[in-house]
């Protein structure tokens, strides 16, 4: 994939964004219920059809890897985040520093970039980051408004935990659904990218008085941009030949994405300081334009 395409490819993700503003303008739609069909019906049918679809081999210690690493990162980014922030923004910063827009726009690139191996790796990482926003990441945010019961409530509650496990014991015992059943669940993936932009948008668009938070932007940029970089570039020289050429670029691909899209829908769905995650995914987004290229360029 040459340089052309992955400005392509971003520049494309930001219209969709565009187009959210635009709708939110002039329609009035409304963006909690668009995160609320994300979390609870779009999101576990990805999930179940990405492991369903994912080749032979075993690449569950890949998503358990990423899943622990984005649980700890976000720990970590809620005891700083302590520290700059009294009100509900360190919840908001906890989640968004333990994951990155891995999905559709981190995937993409690896199946362009790296043979099947490669991308049956990157989709094990992205299974492992899901699984940490809609359980650990979901928990931390939802602290935010809510009591430690009512939070764990909330996660147990979450479909995507069920969609995961109930897609990897059909994949054991190989009791797969037909193929009209997975051409059919195929549709959703496009439809979580769509709409995953697009509620950035829409949640911007909301805001009559726009003001931008400067130290929750540069705490996040810089935590997204700075800190994960250096984090899995740490690991990856102390797994040292434990993991191959192979491995080690998709892992690194995964970690210099921008950052999550899903921090603004689950920002939504709790009421979480929303905007200032709309404005941050957004900027991030705008960045990959020279973020992304450059890691390619590494990798290579």
């Amino acid at each position: 994939m040459d340089i052309k395409e992955v400005l392509t490819r971003v520049g494309f993700l930001i219209c969709i964004a565009l187009v959210g503003v635009l709708i939110g303008k002039k329609f009035k739609t409304n963006q909690k219920d668009i995160s609320t069909l994300l979390v609870y019906v779009i999101s576990p049918a990805v999930m179940f059809v990405s492991v369903l679809q994912a080749p032979e081999g075993n690449y569950l210690p890949f998503s358990i890897a990423a899943f622990v690493f984005c649980s700890l990162t976000a720990l970590l980014a809620y005891q700083i985040g302590r520290f700059i922030w009294t009100d509900h923004t360190k919840n908001l910063f906890a989640f968004s520093g333990g994951t990155g827009n891995t999905g559709y726009f981190g995937l993409p690139i690896a199946l362009a970039m790296f043979d099947k191996t490669g991308a049956a790796i990157a989709v094990f990482i992205i299974l492992g980051v899901n699984l940490y926003e809609f359980t650990v990441g979901y928990y931390i945010t939802s602290l935010g408004r809510h009591s430690i019961k009512d939070s764990l409530i909330k996660v147990v509650k979450m479909p995507i935990l069920y969609s995961f496990a109930l897609a990897y014991l059909l994949k054991l015992t190989g009791l797969m659904p037909n193929d009209v059943i997975l051409n059919s669940l195929n549709n959703f993936k496009g439809t979580y990218s769509v709409l995953g932009m697009m509620v950035i948008g829409i949640t911007l668009s909301k805001f009559e008085r726009f003001e931008i938070d400067v130290k929750f932007l540069t705490a996040a940029l810089s935590w997204k941009y700075m800190y994960w970089p250096a984090a899995i570039l740490l690991l990856i020289h102390t797994l040292g030949t434990t993991m191959g050429s192979t491995e080690k670029a998709v892992v690194l691909l995964m970690a210099c994405v921008p950052m999550a899209g899903n921090t603004v829908v689950i920002a939504n769905e709790l009421d979480v300081h929303p905007e200032k995650a709309a404005t941050a995914v957004m900027l991030s987004t705008l960045l990959a334009i020279v973020s992304v290229p450059l890691m390619m360029m590494f990798i290579n």
